[in-house]
């Protein structure tokens, strides 16, 4: 099995082999290395050959990685337009990390158009493996699988139960299936809680906004699901894609269309810790060459375990001074005949991984599918 990955040249700076064009400009293009490592019987050979021409993406990830963030950025702005969805999940990765709702909101919008499918719903990446401190106690309430006015009735009971200086979180996560009846007093008791300013958290919001989606494109959509999706997008805080849906509805029953209020939005919070069902090592934060302990977690990790299992969810950056030490760890591990998975990563990392043939080496699976 070949197995090519990218090896920087002794003679140049770490950041040098691997340049983007973009940091060249007037520079001769570096000569590239592109190292294929042959596990065969008589045990592990590595052969030098060139690299190919990097693409737009491929130097988007190299600037991410290399801490060049606002020229990745800029690039990514420029690319977007030749309809390569991976950019589009770079650059909603980007905002997600930078803490910018506003200019992920206005992408998602230009993404639902273009491309006619649901985006990416916002939840801003901490990179600290854990979720914002909360400043008051929270009481939480978990909807079943099947929202119908049973479901509603628990979620009303709930919130009146809770003290109104506490906040109430909301976990819509589990719902895989909305009747008319649940989504009408859903919405009803959602603008109830509006109108009394009760503070609100949010997890799982995205699965029911893209179940909700999903039945008002059918042929014989019915007026309580917009209603619910109207509402959820009014306890977000979303009003340009309430205004947009509001029109949409109005045209769609020939009633005039509910108005937008100006109310404090909902919090978007991480869903609840859920048991891990393996013992993937759990990683977080940037790693670059100065904090290198979650590389070192890495490799005490893998002397351990037969499968190396990787959860890179927490992670926001890869360092591109790092990546060669990366690839050092990895492969030990297929020199001890151990698979390895890595899951979670955001776009950005996913595409340097490719980029530098760590996809040749490991399982990868991103939290963008596609």
């Amino acid at each position: 099995m070949a197995l090519p990955f990218f090896k920087k040249g002794k003679d140049k700076a770490p950041a040098a082999a691997h340049k983007p064009a973009a940091v060249r400009e007037a520079e001769s293009p570096p000569t590239e290395t592109l190292l294929t490592m042959d596990m065969g019987a008589g045990g592990i050979v590595v052969e030098e050959t060139s690299g190919a021409p990097q693409s737009p993406v491929d130097e988007v990830a190299i600037l991410y990685a290399s801490g060049q963030v606002e020229m990745a950025e800029r690039l990514l702005q420029g690319i977007l337009t030749a309809g390569d969805r991976r950019a589009w999940h770079m650059l909603f990765d980007l905002y997600a990390i930078q803490g910018r709702e506003k200019e992920f909101d206005q992408l998602a919008l230009d993404y639902a158009m273009r491309f006619e499918t649901s985006p990416p719903v916002w939840q801003k990446m901490n990179g600290n493996g854990a979720a914002a401190p909360q400043q008051a106690q929270t009481a939480s309430l978990e909807l079943p699988g099947l929202l119908d006015k049973t479901a509603a009735a628990t979620l009303r009971d709930g919130i009146a139960a809770t003290a109104k200086n506490t906040a109430v979180r909301i976990d819509f996560s589990g719902i895989a299936m909305v009747d008319e009846s649940g989504a009408d007093e859903c919405a009803r008791i959602l603008s109830a809680a509006r109108k009394a300013r009760r503070k609100l958290q949010v997890s799982g919001v995205d699965r029911l906004i893209a179940l909700l989606q999903d039945l008002n494109r059918a042929t014989h959509s019915r007026a309580v699901h917009w209603l619910l999706l109207l509402e959820l997008y009014q306890t977000l805080g979303q009003q340009e894609k309430f205004e947009d849906l509001a029109v949409d509805y109005a045209v769609r029953f020939e009633v005039s269309p509910p108005s937008w209020s100006e109310v404090q939005a909902a919090e978007v919070v991480p869903g609840k810790p859920v048991e891990p069902l393996d013992n993937a090592l759990q990683l977080a934060g940037e790693i670059t060459p100065a904090n290198d302990s979650a590389l070192q977690q890495l490799g005490s990790y893998a002397a351990t375990h037969s499968e190396v299992l990787v959860d890179l969810a927490q992670v926001t950056r890869v360092d591109y001074g790092s990546v060669s030490q990366f690839i050092g760890v990895l492969m030990q591990c297929l020199g001890s005949g151990k698979s390895i998975t890595l899951r979670g990563h955001n776009a950005l990392i996913h595409e340097l991984f490719r980029v530098m043939g760590i996809d040749q080496l490991a399982q990868l699976i991103p939290h963008h599918p596609d």
